[in-house]
């Protein structure tokens, strides 16, 4: 049968098994919080690169249709003529 005296170490060792456990438990949170602001820094540093990436990508396709409208007025009011008068057939309700 345990003595008074071993329950005693027993219960003084589940003790530090669990203050221990509660350190470690500590420390996973803290790392795992860690990473998680790391990657969300890795995701908004990725987000705002697309960013640019899409506004530089607009500007140059605007630039290149300004560019295309000035060398080929004619040819540009046709297509854009031709596409209104396209769309305005589609979305009217003739039968």
């Amino acid at each position: 049968m345990a003595t008074a005296d071993e329950f005693s170490k027993e219960m003084d060792q589940i003790k530090k098994d669990f203050a221990s456990l509660r350190n470690d438990i500590g420390s996973i949170l803290t790392s795992v919080k860690d990473l998680a602001e790391k990657q969300g820094q890795n995701v908004s540093d990725l987000a705002h690169d697309a960013e640019k990436t899409v506004k530089n990508q607009a500007k140059e396709a605007g630039e290149n249709m300004e560019k295309y409208i000035e060398e080929r007025p004619l040819t540009s009011a046709l297509v854009a003529f031709g596409s209104g008068f396209i769309i305005g057939m589609l979305l009217s309700n003739r039968r």
